[in-house]
């Protein structure tokens, strides 16, 4: 019964440098919203594991390679660089978060004039999503 169920899942048993796969992010490190997966890039092979790196650095911790899943790609420019710092996973993960790719919303009930307006505050311009019923001192001029 397991090899039915792992039946459609051929993982690649050895890598080469610079093959793109991709690691599950666990999901104690994740939300429900975030990516599951982390795409990756092989930077070493030490003994029977892989070292990886993802466009926010190198992953601190090594993968055996059937931990790891091949992306079925040639071509990523998310990871044709990638920083010499070390991370972790989860740093990955919520630096990959789709939570922090989108800004927060302007909620305000006032002309957003002061640093109670998170937009304000990080010094971001408010746009149509925000709050559009109302007037905005801090709104993108079109």
């Amino acid at each position: 019964m397991a090899n039915q169920m792992n039946k459609g899942k051929k993982r690649i048993m050895e890598y080469q440098i610079e093959d793109l796969v991709r690691i599950a992010v666990p999901k104690i490190n994740r939300f429900s919203t975030d990516r599951p997966t982390l795409p990756c890039k092989i930077i070493k092979r030490i003994e029977d594991k892989y070292q990886v790196g993802s466009k926010f650095g190198i992953i601190e911790v090594t993968y055996f390679a059937g931990e790891l899943e091949s992306l079925e790609t040639i071509v990523f420019s998310e990871l044709d660089e990638i920083p010499s710092n070390e991370i972790s996973v989860r740093e990955a993960a919520c630096l990959q978060s789709i939570r922090s790719v989108s800004r927060g919303l302007c909620n305000c009930k006032s002309e957003c004039s002061n640093n109670k307006c998170h937009c304000k505050k990080m010094g971001e311009k408010n746009n149509s999503r925000c709050h559009s019923g109302c007037s905005c001192q801090n709104k993108n001029q079109i």
